[in-house]
């Protein structure tokens, strides 16, 4: 990590990267667990479009917000071009920065979360609150550490990628 940026500084930047995604994919994931827990009576099967919800309505949020920052990058050239270039390189930033978190997240941590947080705690609402947070805390250790690491890899504001990067490598990303 860099060492120059503050600890607040830092958090202020994974806020404004991460949060829209993060709304985003709690209103997936909490709604999509309720309608499955009242369609079923399942609590394998709220978890389960739970982990679904939360994905899609995250990477959605992500994806949006990278190929548009892709895009705006690009050189001035044909707009198919800008476009194609644009999503390539959303797909690549997201595959790294958020591929070993999801795949932890999404094979193991969420779904014993959600399916294991109402047993303990002897309640839907307050298991999956529960669960919600654990596997939070699971997913952003690891997407943090990934933004931090490989931050000259991903599509990244102007704003961000100067903090982390000489001019050179930002123009070149």
């Amino acid at each position: 990590m860099n060492s120059n940026r503050s600890i607040g500084t830092k958090i202020r930047e994974w806020a404004r990267r991460y949060l829209p995604c993060e709304i985003a994919g709690t209103t997936c994931e909490m709604g999509g667990a309720a309608i499955a827990y009242a369609a079923t009576g399942s609590v394998a099967a709220a978890a389960v479009v739970a982990t679904v919800g939360a994905s899609v309505g995250y990477y959605a949020a992500a994806y949006l917000t990278a190929v548009r920052t892709a895009y705006r990058a690009q050189p001035s050239s044909s707009r198919l071009r800008r476009g194609l270039v644009a999503n390539g390189r959303a797909l690549r930033s997201i595959a790294i920065e958020f591929g070993p978190a999801e795949v932890v997240d999404s094979l193991i941590i969420r779904p014993l979360a959600f399916y294991f947080g109402p047993i303990l705690f002897g309640g839907l609402a307050a298991g999956w609150i529960f669960a919600k947070l654990v596997a939070d805390v699971g997913f952003y250790v690891l997407t943090i550490f990934s933004y931090e690491r490989f931050t000259g890899l991903l599509v990244v504001r102007r704003s961000e990628a100067v903090r982390h990067e000489p001019a050179a490598s930002v123009a070149a990303a």
